[in-house]
């Protein structure tokens, strides 16, 4: 029998614009990338903010909800934002959530994100791409159960 799985109250709801939406692709390196978005999250969070929020998931799994915002570009533009694939989005967005040189910090590791909803929207105005990033607690506790199981096992 299949558990109903709730989520809990929203702990973060960030926009981050104007800004290109990432992925792992050509151009910079993926950990610049990373970077630069891990950078981007810190300028509009206070760093007391971010603590408490770390301090708060410890341990926890969490639901993330991903709206990418892609520029739809101009006819005198040549854009390829809104064919970018919505796996490779992802993969940045969670390395940065997550502890590493790159990371903020805000969850233990991608495997303590028990639910995910992403989409991409368009908007009509560059200043208007970017990203909005919600996370709530996330309660399975079978899942959290193993989580811990697994990562208490694996030397530090």
């Amino acid at each position: 029998m299949v558990e109903q799985l709730q989520a809990q109250e929203v702990l973060l709801d960030l926009t981050i614009a104007p800004f290109e939406p990432l992925t792992p692709g050509n151009g910079q390196s993926t950990g610049e990338k990373k970077e630069k978005l891990a950078n981007a999250i810190k300028e509009r969070i206070p760093e007391e903010s971010l603590e408490r929020l770390r301090r708060q998931l410890a341990g926890r799994l969490v639901g993330v909800t991903v709206v990418f915002l892609l520029w739809k570009g101009s006819p005198s533009v040549s854009n390829t934002r809104p064919v970018k694939d919505l796996d490779n989005l992802l993969k940045i967005v969670f390395d940065v959530l997550r502890h590493g040189p790159q990371g903020i910090g805000i969850i233990e590791e991608d495997s303590y994100i028990g639910e995910v909803y992403a989409t991409k929207q368009l908007v009509s105005r560059e200043e208007d791409e970017g990203y909005r990033i919600i996370m709530e607690e996330h309660h399975d506790p079978q899942m959290l159960r193993t989580l811990k199981q697994y990562y208490s096992k694996i030397p530090a």
